[in-house]
């Protein structure tokens, strides 16, 4: 049975008392994120400078073609592929972290976040796997696309927790899991959306501990729906080896 006011127990069980390392942790994430986002910015302003002659009447679409090629140059967008690769690396990191502590109640060390940064080229190859397979379901219609997404959403614990387990064997057993309890787990997404709005009244300060509260929930699904199926003989123990 899915659970998420228990998931979601375990998870502030969880960060009481150690909330440091993975508010630590994210912040440093999103500082990274916002350094790759200063070209960006930079270049934005300069065609915002470079637009003043654009009077108050002008429409937004004529301002938009103004500001348009501040995105579209090369320097940019490799940028911001790099900006992708690297907040998938950090996100997996993360990851292992919230995974180490479900695990146990013993205290966590930024060691155990740094650790998480030897999964890179699992992060990434399973990002793209991922990314491949939703797309070609978002190609025939939206709403199988979202399922599919959901259907594939546990190969990332998959991976980031068994290091031996390969990326499509991960999502195969991630359809396994998940089934009976897409519906169960897009509600959960939708749950936090409260919390989201009040992050947000902080100038997004509040997310810096939204974002672990939210992961180590989810971490506790996959840990609960990974136990359901070996229970109900869906999957078995040397299904995960």
């Amino acid at each position: 049975m899915f659970d998420r006011k228990m998931y979601k127990l375990f998870a502030r069980r969880e960060l009481k008392g150690r909330w440091t390392i993975p508010v630590l942790s994210t912040l440093i994430v999103v500082c990274i994120k916002e350094i790759f986002n200063i070209p960006y910015f930079i270049q934005l302003l300069r065609s915002v400078q470079a637009s003043h002659e654009i009077t108050l009447k002008a429409d937004f679409l004529e301002l938009y073609r103004t500001m348009e090629p501040a995105v579209a140059t090369p320097a940019l967008q490799i940028s911001q592929y790099i900006a992708i690769f690297v907040t998938i690396i950090l996100s997996f990191a993360l990851l292992h972290l919230y995974l180490k502590m479900s695990e146990s109640p013993a205290p966590v060390t930024f060691n155990t976040f740094l650790e998480g940064l030897n999964l890179w080229l699992r992060a990434i190859l399973a990002s793209l796997w991922f990314c491949l397979w939703s797309f070609l379901w978002l190609l025939l219609f939206i709403i199988p696309g979202l399922v599919k997404a959901v259907s594939y959403s546990q190969m990332f614990y998959l991976v980031a927790e068994y290091p031996h387990m390969s990326i499509t064997k991960a999502m195969k057993i991630s359809k396994i899991m998940t089934r009976g309890s897409k519906g169960d787990l897009f509600i959960m997404y939708l749950s936090f959306i409260g919390w989201a709005i009040l992050a947000s009244l902080t100038l997004g300060i509040g997310y810096l501990w939204l974002s672990p509260y939210v992961n180590l929930s989810f971490v506790n699904s996959y840990r609960a729906l990974k136990k359901q199926s070996v229970e109900k003989g869906e999957l078995s123990l040397s299904d995960f080896c």
